[in-house]
């Protein structure tokens, strides 16, 4: 068991990296769309109506974005049946980024009132305390501190050469050879 539990750390850690870097991400630009999405005018009155719900109301509402991307992905599967898979599957994805960031601003807006109902504030907090368990045990790990590093350097690199904000990379290897050539 012990040899088993050694075998799949290394994996099982790979896997807990890629879904939080992927899950940080997404849930970035899930919230950005959201704050967009927020601006319409019906989501300022559907967040009016939340204020005023009952909480066992307000958590119904989850079942609004669920149900009105339901033709959105009828059409993504009538793409992919119809010799379009890219097109579909983009779609789906579309969708699916769509209903999370429909669902992460609801959310935000309507915690408080959900918070009123004991099961779901004691569901919450339970997958909030495991969540925070898990990651508290990846950011133990050195192995998930080096990966984490290097992100952060690669995301810093990026926003710098994409954004100009900071020398790009050709001017960091330029420094980097001028350094060189000083200490040779």
């Amino acid at each position: 068991m012990f040899h088993l539990r050694r075998a799949l750390r290394a994996p099982l850690l790979l896997l807990a990296f890629l879904w939080v870097v992927f899950e940080e991400t997404i849930w970035h630009w899930a919230t950005w769309l959201g704050g967009q999405i927020a601006r319409l005018p019906i989501f300022k009155g559907l967040e009016r109506l939340v204020l005023r719900l009952d909480p066992h109301i307000v958590l119904l509402l989850f079942v609004v974005p669920l149900l009105g991307l339901i033709p959105l992905k009828f059409a993504a599967v009538w793409l992919i049946g119809g010799g379009h898979p890219m097109k579909g599957v983009l779609l789906l994805l579309g969708a699916k980024f769509l209903g999370t960031a429909m669902s992460a601003h609801l959310y935000a807006v309507a915690e408080p009132k959900l918070m009123q109902i004991p099961l779901f504030a004691r569901s919450r907090n339970f997958i909030v305390a495991l969540l925070a368990r898990a990651h508290a045990y990846l950011d133990a790990s050195p192995s998930w501190q080096a990966a984490r590093h290097a992100v952060r350097q690669a995301k810093t690199m990026i926003r710098a050469m994409v954004l100009g904000g900071g020398p790009g990379l050709i001017d960091r290897v330029r420094a980097v050879r001028a350094q060189w050539r000083r200490r040779a």
